[in-house]
């Protein structure tokens, strides 16, 4: 499965007994920065998600915005910007459904639970990651001519290993900075890490 790689912060979502923490992948708690992610009560006590908490200036995903809110301590700065300048959380994995684990399934077979979860429960602002099986080299050349962040190419048997890094998910960048990304030949995926 080939998916965009967005340019923002990796977040963790717990759901439990209609509470939601917000969770970075050091640990950080984040969730008094994004309120408006409280809708994600709303979920299956016992649901865990992975995602990219993005935000969009000028139609493209802001860095450096969605790093500004994450840092926030001022209550009313983060209520203004959570109205004015909401996040969107973009969801590629289910960890645990119902307090049950999933990370050992499949890709696939998560993958699918989350589109039939988030299909039950649409949320403002939270939208699962659209991904393709084939074309992966067309998506990335794409990707590469729009000057966004890059490509994860994720291994379709594969389980959920947290916390470390493994060859079934891999994050591809183009060989060039964004301004230049119309400049390079197309047809070259560079992996850069796995994740």
């Amino acid at each position: 499965m080939f998916e965009i790689k967005w340019d923002g912060l990796r977040c963790l979502a717990f759901i439990r007994a209609k509470q939601v923490r917000l969770q970075s992948r050091h640990l950080i708690d984040l969730t008094v920065q994004f309120p408006e992610l409280g809708c994600l009560e709303r979920l299956p006590s016992g649901t865990v998600l992975d995602g990219e908490l993005i935000v969009l200036a000028s139609g493209r995903p802001s860095l450096s915005k969605v790093q500004q809110r994450g840092l926030l301590q001022d209550g009313h700065r983060i209520q203004w910007l959570s109205r004015t300048r909401p996040v969107t959380y973009l969801v590629f994995d289910l960890l645990y459904l119902k307090g049950r684990p999933v990370m050992a399934a499949p890709f696939v077979s998560r993958r699918e639970q989350l589109l039939q979860l988030m299909e039950r429960f649409p949320l403002p602002g939270v939208l699962v990651v659209e991904g393709v099986r084939r074309h992966g080299q067309r998506l990335f050349d794409q990707v590469a001519r729009l000057g966004l962040e890059g490509v994860m190419a994720k291994r379709l048997d594969g389980p959920y290993l947290p916390g470390r890094r493994s060859c079934l998910w891999l994050k591809m960048k183009p060989p060039v900075t964004a301004s230049t990304a119309g400049n390079w030949p197309p047809g070259h995926f560079i992996q850069l890490s796995k994740l």
